[in-house]
Parts: structure tokens; sequence; C-alpha cells
């Protein structure tokens, strides 16, 4: 949302928080008598609804209007962990790049299929739960190992971070034909459409070249070769056979 649009929307809801205050006094009060109609009916003293039911109504406009009002001004906090080791200054990395750094690394691991990585933010260090797919051939105690020590391994020693847990889930154990599978309809999509395209360029240099016609230059211009022009030419050519 741009400045403009905020502006518009902060002055609508503070319209609608003055005018809920207003009529609040009023039902109690009763210093003035509302003009329109609607608005008569709705917040006049002298109608007969209940002065705390309309009292209680307005309090909830107002409430979300105060709400919608700290949202225009609410800014997202980046999510950031802290790199340690660091003697120039305070060094602050994203989580974003550390899931980035982290799933990278854990699908270079023979044997495991797919990842989804979540990290959590403390003052003293992170702490990673992991979510991966691996082969079912593969010994899951050692590879659950391994894909611990590879996570532990690129926040303390590449990035410097300090990881206080870790949290490995096995989600799935994926059969080597089954993700076969997967391989050859992808490759054959590939394949078809790599086809298609090579149709498509066959069929445009084709109509290019049917469009083309001879040409020759007379008086210095070039002009298409008619077709009496080609007849003679290929007289001649039958002449100097003979």
């Amino acid at each position: 949302m741009n400045i403009f649009n905020k502006i518009v929307v902060v002055i609508i809801l503070v319209f609608f928080i003055l005018v809920s205050l207003l009529a609040i006094v009023n039902e109690f009060v009763g210093l003035f008598s509302w003009s329109d109609d609607v608005a008569s009916r709705l917040f006049n003293p002298n109608t007969n609804i209940n002065p705390y039911i309309s009292t209680l109504a307005l309090l909830m406009v107002i409430t979300l209007c105060v709400f919608l009002l700290l949202l225009q001004f609410y800014r997202r906090r980046l999510k950031i962990a802290k790199i340690y080791n660091v003697d120039s200054g305070k060094a602050m990395i994203t989580i974003d790049t550390v899931n980035q750094q982290i799933r990278e690394a854990v699908l270079a691991i023979n044997g495991v299929k797919g990842m989804k990585n979540t990290i959590t933010s403390k003052s003293s260090g992170v702490v990673l739960n992991m979510f991966v797919e691996i082969g079912k051939d593969v010994n899951i105690p050692e590879k659950m190992d391994e894909i611990i020590n590879r996570s532990v391994d690129v926040c303390k020693n590449k990035l410097n971070i300090n990881v206080l847990d870790t949290k490995l889930t096995i989600t799935n154990l994926v059969s080597e034909s089954s993700e076969k599978a997967k391989k050859e309809v992808s490759a054959k999509k590939e394949e078809k459409g790599a086809s298609f395209e090579k149709e498509k360029v066959e069929g445009t240099l084709t109509e290019e070249n049917s469009g083309k016609q001879d040409m020759k230059t007379v008086s210095g211009q070039t002009v298409p070769v008619s077709e009496e022009d080609q007849e003679v030419v290929s007289q001649d050519d039958d002449t100097g056979k003979d």
C-alpha cells in the first residue's frame, strides 16, 4: 500500500473512531439529536434501543478501527540470527539465507530425496527443525546422523552460528522405482517440448524459403526474376550441357 492510500485509510479510521466516541457520549448525556434518520435511529438517546447495547456495539467498532489503525503502522520484523566470532562489529544473517545454505548442503547428501526446514532464532543461537525424505535402501540411523552433522557443520563452521538444538523428522521413505518413474515422466515431457519447438522452427524456415524469389540486377537495381527469365536460364543450361 502506497503512502496516499495509507493516509486515506488512516483518515477514515480516525473519523469512525471520533464518531463512535461522540455517539457513546451522546447516548448518556444527550447533547444533541442526529439530523439524519438512520443516524437518529441508531444514536438518538430518545429511541427504544438500550443505551448499553448500542454502547457495546460502538465500542466494538472503535476496537476494530484501532486494530486496523495499528496495522497501518506495523512493520514486519526481519528474522535474523547472530554471527559469532566477528571482532570488527555486530554481524547478522537472515534466517532465509541460513535455510537455503542448510537445504543445499543436505540435498547434496546421497539418499536424501527432499527436505523442508524451519529455523527458530533465539538470543543465544538457533534451533533447527528439519523434515526430510530419504530413500528406502539407506541405513536410516546413519543417514539421520549424517544429515544432522552436515546441517550443524554448515551453521557452525561456514556461517559461525551457534546451534542450540537440532530436530530431524523423516517424513517419507522414497523407493528407487517411484523416483525413477518420476524422472522418466519429466524426461518425456522435456523431450516432447523440445520436439515441438524443433517442428515449429522447421515449419517457420520452410515458409520463409518458400516465400523467397530469385533476384536479378537490372540497371543497378535488384528485382525479382520472372518465370520467363527462369525458363530461358534453364534452356541455356540444357544447351551448354549438350
